[in-house]
C-alpha cells in the first residue's frame, strides 16, 4: 500500500514502486552560468530513466516514452548491486524483478532534487540515492549520491557495484539508436581510461555522407568515495553481467570480487559501454559508505581531468547540492506565499517554476537602455508522456530553449506582474510575430542579437578596449553575426579569452550597440487560436502600467509583421469534392517556392514584411495598427452564419485533436469570443483616444474599407448571411494576394474616430453571431460548428473538364451551407464567461453545471460531453477513449481557464467552492496518482471505461494550467485591477479576494507583490475579503528599502507612493483588514 504526504517543501511517496506509475523530471536549470541537462524520472526502479544534453538526440541514458520507461528503468536505469559476506546471493536495492516484503521504499520529490530510499529489514541496510543537476559549472552533469548505511546490530562486510548498464556515447542519436543501434556500436569508443574518468563518444560522424567530421565532445563518468578517492570505473558490461544480456542479474559479479573485476581487461569496443564503480568495505552499526558519481557532458575532457581533484570532494558535492536547491527556491521567491495551507503555498511555487520552464524566466541584461529581456530556462513541453514533442535546452550559459507560439505566449502572460521591468517586450514580440494575413509561425526560438548597422566602429573600439591583444581575433569572431549572451560568455570561457574588463561589462557594452531579433519559423501549420493569447499580454501590462495606455497603443513604432514562406490558398484551390462525393476543404496551404525564389529567402529563416513588394526595408508600425490588422483578418474569417472564426488554414484551434474540422469547414466560437474582446478593446481605445491619427498601409486600409462596406450592406439587408460571407471571403483572398510578397510601403492617414465607427459596426455583427450560436446550442454557446454544402457546383475549365486542385481532387464552388453544432465543449463558455456581466455569468454557470460538461463523480469539468454520435471525420479525438486525452477528460488548462473566468466575473462563492474539488493541491494524491504539487495535462474522467484511472493525472507539469493558476493567484492575492490611472494620477488599490479558510492561525496571508514586495494581510476577524460581510483594508503600513515606515489610512496609494511601489522602492506592505 502506497502512502502520500507533504512535509515542508518535500512531497513524499512511501512504497513508491507500488503506487500508480507516473513520470516527471528535474527542471534542467543550472543557473545563469551553468550548462543544463534534461533529466526524466519515473516512480519505478531507481527513478532516473533518461537524461542527456540539448535534446533527445543527444542522450546519455536512452530516451524512451513513459510506457516503455516504466518497464525498462529497473534494467537499463541506474543499478546498485551489493554482496554481503555470508548472506548468499547478490542483493539489489530497488529491484522489481520479484516482490520483497522486507523492503520499505520511499521517494522524496523536491523542486530540484529527487531522493529514493530503501530500508531492508532482512539485510539490515538502508540505501539512499539522491539526484540533482550540477549548477554553476562550464560542463553539464547529473550528480548521483548513493549511501549504504548499516542499520543492523553487527558489523557487515560488503562489496558494492553502482552505475549504469548502458551509456550512449556522444554522437549517437536517440532515434538512430532505436533503428540501427546494432550498427552504431561500430563507431563507439571509450577514451581517457588512464585518467580513471571514461570519456564516451563516437569516433566520427555517423551519417552516410561524403563529408565526415571528427567528434571531439563527449560524455564522461566520474565516481569517488566519501574519502574523496577516485574510483576505478568499469566500462565493459560483460565484466559485470557476463552473458546475461537481459541485464537482470550480474552473473560475473555474483561469482567474482570487485577487485577481480577491476583487474580484468575491459573490451569496450563494438558494444554499448557501461559505467560502474565498485568498492569493498566494512560497516559497523550506524556507519555509512557513500559513492558519488557525476555523469555528464563536456566539450573537452581535459577540463574534467584538470579539475578531478576538486570535483572528487564530498564537500564540493554538498555545496553544489545546496546551490541547486537554493537556485530554484530563489527563482520562485517571486511567488512566495504564506497562507494557512502550506501545500497551497508550495503548489504556488511549483506552478510558477513549471510555468517559466515552458515560457522562460525573464532576465534583464544591462544594455545601457531599458534592459534587454531574455527568457532563460525554457523548453518545448516534451517529456516521457509528451513523447511527440521535440524539446531543446541550449547547452550554454544563459540557456534559452525552443517552444510553440501559443505555449510561450500563454506562459508569459504574467511576466510583467512578477517583474514590471519586462515592460512591453512580450507584447512587441508576439504581436510582431502576427503576419499580415493574421496567422503566425508555430516555432519560436530564443531571441538573438546582432551588432546594429552603423555600429561597426563602436564594436571595434569595444573589442580593442576589452580583449588582450592575442585574443582580439577570437573575440571578434565570437561577436560576428547573430549571437546570444550565452554564446559570447561560453566562447570567452572555452577559448580562454582574457578580458581587460569583467564579462558583465563586456556583455553590457556589446548589447548596447546591438539589436535584439525574434527568431521563429513556420513549423507545420496555422492554428486558428494562437493569436487569442495576445490580448492577455496587453491586459496584464495595462494592469501594471495604466498610465502608459496611449503610449503603448500609438507612440511606439516598433512593431513588425512576420512574413511566412507559406501561403493560405483561396477557396478556388482548397474547396474540393472528396472521393465520397462530399464537399470538403483540403490542402489549404501552399509552400510558396515562387516567393522564396523571388525574394531570395530560405524556408526556415525568420523573415519580416518589407516594403517595395518585399524588396525594400522592413515595415514598422504601432500596436494599434497591428490590432486593426489582426482583428480585421479575423473579422473577415467569420463562418457563413457569422458565428465562429473559420479554420480555413488547415489547423484547428486549441484542441489539436479536432484536426478533422478544417476539412469540414469547421469554425470556433472560442476565437469569436476573443475577437469580440479585441474589437471591444479597439472601440474603447478609439473612444479614449479619439484625437489620434494613425498611418495604415494602403493594402490594409483598402481591406478595412471593403469589409466595413460589406458589414453595412448586411446590416441594411442588402446581403444575407451567405452573400456577406462570400463577398468578404473574396475580399480576404484579394487582400492576401496583394501582400503575398510584401507591401508597397504607401500609407493612408486614418482618424481613430473613423475606426471607432467601423469597429462599432463590427462589434454588432459579432454579437449577433454569438446570439445565433447560443440559440443553436440551447442556451450554451457551442465551441465548434461544422458546415455541409447543401448546394454546390463542380468547377470546370473552358474545355468542360473538371479542374483538379493541387490536392489531387476536383474543385468545387459552394452555393449554400448548412451549419451543424458539435456537442458541447468547455472552451467557448470558459472564454465567453469573462465577457459577461455577473447575472449572465451566473445563468451560464448554472447551465454548465447542470450539463454533462460537469463530472459529478469527480466534482470537475470535462473538455466535452459525449462525442459518441460524431463521425471519425471530426478528428483523432473520436479515436481516443472517452475520458482520455482531449476527449471528455478533465483537461486542466481548460478547467482552470473556466475557474479563472468565475473569479474574474465575480462569482466568488462559486469559485472557492469549485477549487476545493478542481485545484490540484486539494485533490487526494492516492487518486491523483502523483505529487499534488504538480499539475498534469489531463485527469481521466469518470466516463473512462477503466474505473482504475478515474481522477488520475496524466502527462506531467508543463501545460497552460500553470498560467491560468498564476492568474488566479494574482487576482486572489492582489485583486482584479491593481493599478489605476485616474485624474492624472497613478493609484495602487490592493483588493484581495480571499476566503476566510485560507488565512493562517494568526489570521494572516502574505505574498510577494511585483516580484519584490512582501505584502501581509492581517484580518481582525475570521471572514472572507469579499461579499457583504467581508473584511476590507482599513490601513496600510509601507516599509521602504531603506527601512523607513509610512502609514496610510484606507486601501489606496496615490501618486508618488504608487510609483514607489511599482519602481521597487518599497520592501514591505502591511495591511490591516476589518
Amino acid at each position: 500500500m502506497s502512502n502520500y504526504r507533504f512535509e515542508k517543501d518535500t512531497f513524499v511517496i512511501e512504497q513508491y514502486d507500488l503506487a500508480k506509475p507516473f513520470s516527471s523530471f528535474l527542471p534542467g536549470i543550472a543557473g545563469l552560468k551553468g550548462i543544463p541537462m534534461w533529466t526524466f524520472y519515473v516512480n519505478r526502479g531507481q527513478g532516473i530513466c533518461s537524461f542527456g544534453i540539448r535534446d533527445k538526440n543527444s542522450p546519455i541514458m536512452e530516451f524512451s516514452p513513459a510506457n516503455i520507461s516504466y518497464k525498462n528503468v529497473s534494467t537499463t536505469g541506474f543499478r546498485t548491486f551489493i554482496k554481503m559476506a555470508g548472506t548468499g546471493p547478490v542483493y539489489e536495492p530497488f529491484q522489481s524483478f520479484q516482490p520483497d516484503s522486507k523492503a520499505k521504499r520511499t521517494m522524496l520529490i523536491r523542486q530540484n532534487e529527487l531522493v529514493i530510499e530503501e530500508e531492508h529489514a532482512g539485510k539490515g541496510l538502508r540505501t539512499s540515492v539522491s539526484y540533482f543537476q550540477l549548477p554553476g559549472e562550464d560542463f553539464a552533469a547529473l550528480v548521483r549520491e548513493v549511501s549504504v548505511t548499516n542499520i543492523g546490530a553487527g558489523t557487515v562486510s560488503l562489496e558494492l557495484l553502482d552505475g549504469m548498464p548502458e551509456i550512449l556515447p556522444y554522437g549517437v542519436e536517440n532515434s538512430g539508436y532505436k533503428e540501427v543501434g546494432n550498427l552504431l556500436r561500430s563507431w563507439m569508443e571509450v577514451e581517457n581510461l588512464d585518467q580513471g574518468i571514461p570519456f564516451y563518444k563516437v569516433r566520427s560522424s555517423t551519417h552516410d555522407e561524403a563529408e565526415v567530421s571528427e567528434v571531439t565532445s563527449g560524455h564522461f563518468y566520474l565516481s569517488f568515495n566519501q574519502h574523496g578517492k577516485l574510483l576505478q570505473p568499469l566500462v565493459d558490461f560483460e565484466l559485470i553481467f557476463g552473458g546475461n544480456t537481459s541485464l537482470i542479474h550480474p552473473d560475473r559479479f555474483a561469482v567474482n570480487s570487485v577487485e577481480a573485476l577491476l583487474n580484468a581487461t575491459p573490451y569496450a569496443v563494438n558494444k554499448v559501454p557501461c559505467g560502474f564503480s565498485g568498492l569493498s568495505t566494512q560497516l559497523k552499526p550506524g556507519e555509512t559508505a557513500t559513492v558519488y558519481t557525476l555523469v555528464g557532458h563536456v566539450n573537452d575532457i581535459g577540463k574534467i581531468n584538470k579539475r578531478s581533484k576538486d570535483l572528487c570532494s564530498p564537500a564540493y558535492i554538498l555545496r553544489k547540492r545546496e546551490e541547486a536547491s537554493a537556485l530554484t527556491r530563489k527563482l520562485t521567491e517571486d511567488v512566495a506565499t504564506k497562507t494557512g495551507l502550506p501545500l497551497f503555498d508550495e503548489y504556488s511555487r511549483q506552478s510558477y517554476l513549471d510555468n517559466f520552464l515552458r515560457g522562460g524566466y525573464p532576465f534583464l541584461f544591462d544594455n545601457g537602455k531599458e534592459g534587454a529581456v531574455v527568457h532563460l530556462y525554457s523548453r518545448k513541453h516534451g517529456d516521457l508522456e509528451r513523447d511527440y514533442n521535440f524539446f531543446s535546452l541550449a547547452p550554454e550559459y544563459y540557456s534559452q530553449g525552443n517552444g510553440n507560439f501559443r505555449d510561450m505566449n500563454q506562459n508569459r502572460r504574467n511576466d510583467v506582474f512578477f517583474n514590471p521591468k519586462v515592460g512591453t517586450f512580450n507584447i512587441r514580440m508576439f504581436f510582431s510575430l502576427i503576419q499580415a494575413d493574421g496567422y503566425n509561425p508555430l516555432s519560436v526560438e530564443g531571441t538573438k542579437f546582432r551588432v546594429s548597422e552603423g555600429k561597426e566602429e563602436e564594436l571595434q573600439e569595444l573589442l580593442r578596449a576589452s580583449a588582450a591583444e592575442e585574443d582580439y581575433e577570437k573575440l571578434t569572431k565570437a561577436c560576428a553575426g547573430d549571437y546570444t549572451p550565452g554564446k559570447i560568455i561560453n566562447a570567452i570561457s572555452d577559448q580562454a579569452i582574457r578580458l581587460e574588463i569583467s564579462e558583465e561589462q563586456f556583455l553590457s557594452g556589446l548589447l548596447t550597440i546591438s539589436d535584439q531579433h525574434f527568431a521563429a519559423s513556420f513549423g507545420e501549420g496555422f492554428w486558428s487560436d494562437h493569436w487569442t493569447y495576445n490580448m492577455d499580454l496587453v491586459d496584464t501590462y495595462l494592469n501594471i502600467y495604466p498610465d502608459r495606455y496611449e503610449v503603448l497603443l500609438f507612440e511606439e513604432n516598433t512593431y513588425t509583421f512576420f512574413d511566412s514562406p507559406v501561403y493560405v490558398l483561396p477557396r478556388s484551390e482548397k474547396v474540393v469534392i472528396s472521393r465520397g462525393g462530399k464537399v470538403r476543404q483540403y490542402g489549404a496551404l501552399l509552400e510558396d517556392e515562387e516567393k522564396l525564389n523571388k525574394l531570395g529567402r530560405k524556408r526556415n529563416a525568420a523573415e519580416w514584411l518589407r516594403v517595395d513588394g518585399g524588396l525594400g526595408g522592413m515595415y514598422r508600425t504601432n500596436l494599434f495598427v497591428k490590432m486593426i490588422s489582426l482583428s480585421l483578418n479575423k473579422m473577415a474569417t467569420l463562418d457563413p452564419y457569422g458565428m465562429g472564426v473559420e479554420m480555413e488554414a488547415n489547423k484547428p484551434g486549441w484542441n489539436d485533436a479536432m484536426n478533422g474540422l478544417p476539412g469540414l469547414f469547421g469554425s470556433g466560437m472560442s476565437e469569436t469570443m476573443e475577437l469580440k474582446r479585441l474589437v471591444a478593446f479597439i472601440v474603447d481605445a478609439a473612444e479614449r483616444c479619439g484625437h489620434q491619427v494613425i498611418q495604415v498601409p494602403e493594402e490594409i486600409a483598402s481591406y478595412l474599407g471593403s469589409v466595413y462596406e460589406a458589414v453595412q450592406q448586411y446590416q441594411s439587408g442588402s446581403l444575407d448571411s451567405f452573400g456577406y460571407w462570400d463577398l468578404v471571403a473574396g475580399q480576404r483572398e484579394s487582400y492576401r494576394a496583394s501582400v503575398r510578397y510584401g507591401i508597397s510601403g504607401l500609407e493612408v492617414e486614418m482618424s481613430v474616430e473613423n475606426v471607432k465607427v467601423m469597429y462599432a459596426a463590427f462589434l454588432d455583427k459579432i454579437e449577433e453571431g454569438i446570439q445565433r450560436a447560443e440559440q443553436m446550442g440551447g442556451g450554451i454557446v457551442p465551441t465548434y460548428f461544422r458546415f455541409e454544402a447543401e448546394r454546390f457546383e463542380e468547377v470546370r475549365d473552358a474545355a468542360g473538364n473538371p479542374v483538379i486542385t493541387r490536392y489531387g481532387l476536383p474543385a468545387a464552388k459552394v452555393l449554400e451551407f448548412k451549419a451543424y453544432a458539435l456537442p458541447h465543449f468547455l472552451e467557448a463558455p470558459a472564454r465567453g464567461m469573462k465577457l459577461a456581466d455577473e447575472g449572465q455569468a451566473r445563468t451560464m454557470y448554472d447551465r454548465i453545471k447542470a450539463s454533462h460538461l460537469y463530472d459529478p463523480a469527480l466534482g470537475m469539468y470535462k473538455t466535452s460531453v459525449s462525442l459518441g454520435g460524431e463521425t471519425d471525420e471530426i478528428g483523432r479525438i473520436r479515436a481516443f477513449t472517452a475520458g482520455w486525452l482531449e476527449r471528455e477528460s478533465v483537461f486542466l488548462h481548460m478547467t482552470y481557464k473556466y475557474l479563472l473566468s468565475l473569479l474574474k466575473v465575480g462569482l466568488y462563492d462559486e469559485f472557492f467552492s469549485e477549487i476545493k474539488t478542481s485545484l490540484v493541491p486539494f485533490l487526494d494524491p492516492a487518486v491523483y496518482g502523483r505529487s499534488t504539487l504538480e499539475n498534469s495535462s489531463f485527469i481521466a474522467s469518470s466516463v473512462n471505461p477503466d474505473p482504475h484511472v478515474h481522477g488520475r493525472g496524466f502527462v506531467a507539469r508543463l501545460s497552460g494550467s500553470t498560467a491560468e493558476f498564476l492568474s488566479m493567484w494574482i487576482t486572489m492575492m492582489a485583486g482584479k485591477k491593481v493599478f489605476r490611472y485616474e485624474g492624472g494620477q497613478l493609484q495602487l488599490h490592493l483588493n484581495p479576494l480571499l476566503p476566510a479558510w485560507l488565512f493562517d492561525e494568526n489570521q494572516e496571508v502574505s505574498f510577494t507583490f511585483l516580484g519584490s514586495v512582501k505584502v501581509t494581510y492581517r484580518s481582525e476577524r475570521a471572514a472572507n475579503t469579499y461579499g457583504q460581510d467581508g473584511v476590507t483594508i482599513q490601513r496600510l503600513t509601507l516599509i521602504t528599502v531603506g527601512g523607513d515606515s509610512i502609514k496610510v489610512d484606507g486601501p489606496l496609494l496615490t501618486g508618488a507612493l504608487a510609483h514607489e511601489v511599482r519602481n521597487g522602492n518599497i520592501r514591505e506592505i502591511h495591511a490591516v483588514l476589518k
